[in-house]
């Protein structure tokens, strides 16, 4: 059975509809999915699951990647199946919102003083009415021939250390998976491998994420050697966490991204989806 477990819409950074996101999942031969876009539920409000199931697509759950903190690096969490309608995971998704937001407007007050004028305002048009992010403003870089392509704009401007820059205090771990197990979801550690941890880092943030009550890891993605397949699988082993399979899909045109090209999980681990099917 074909899963994917972490996508992109145009209610946050992808290049997608709702609509878009589920043809292309039932196109691909996608069974079960979910909408995790950055901390926002918009994706999920626009498009029932019950509508999708009788339309012949994917079953949808309830989605959502929360953007959070540990030990001073940003750590995203995945939130699957919880109640969407559940009162404080609603407040706490405008209250990330309200970061966002708040980022996103001293990104284009940085970049105004750099010389581009219009930044905030082209980003919103580039958005059109979806979480604001940065990806906004380096589709803005790009369009207004300030760089030549999206990497240029975050290498120049909006990257780690970059005059465009601006982080944002997120909550910590323990906040986000503490929302999700609320609302009665399964929080999941999102791409482990991706934080450019030592082993000795990444065990420790595997552990602490088990102790906050995070009850899955993501192990299976679009393009992951099979060495660190082996690491994501081990790490799920050793800490008593479920697995969890998706490809970060943001665009049709990420090929290599598709559902159809995530691997299988190794049979000693128990999938995460085993809680819908």
């Amino acid at each position: 059975m074909l899963v994917d477990l972490h996508t992109h819409t145009l209610a946050s950074d992808g290049e997608l509809s709702p609509q878009a996101m589920l043809a292309l999942q039932a196109a691909e031969g996608t069974a079960l999915t979910a909408f995790t876009d950055h901390d926002t539920l918009d994706g999920w409000d626009q498009v029932q699951a019950g509508a999708a199931v009788a339309h012949g697509g994917p079953r949808l759950i309830s989605g959502i990647e929360f953007s959070s903190a540990s030990n001073g690096r940003e750590i995203h969490v995945v939130g699957l199946g919880f109640d969407a309608d559940h009162l404080p995971l609603r407040n706490a998704v405008a209250m990330q919102a309200q970061c966002r937001r708040e980022r996103a407007e001293r990104i284009g007050a940085r970049l105004e003083h750099l010389g581009v004028r219009g930044a905030l305002e082209g980003a919103e048009r580039l958005a059109q009415g979806s979480m604001l992010g940065r990806p906004h403003f380096a589709r803005f870089l790009v369009e207004s021939g300030r760089v030549r392509n999206i990497e240029a704009a975050f290498r120049k401007y909006l990257g780690k250390g970059k005059p465009a820059a601006s982080a944002v205090l997120w909550p910590e771990l323990e906040h986000a998976i503490a929302w999700i197990r609320a609302a009665g979801g399964i929080a999941v550690l999102a791409h482990p491998l991706a934080y450019e941890l030592s082993r000795r880092q990444l065990n420790a943030l595997v552990g602490a994420f088990r102790e906050c009550g995070g009850e899955a890891i993501e192990v299976a993605l679009p393009g992951l050697e099979e060495a660190k397949l082996a690491l994501a699988a081990g790490l799920a082993r050793s800490h008593g966490l479920r697995a969890s399979a998706g490809s970060d899909l943001h665009s049709s045109e990420q090929g290599w991204r598709l559902p159809s090209r995530i691997p299988p999980l190794p049979d000693f681990l128990e999938p995460v989806w085993n809680a819908w099917v």
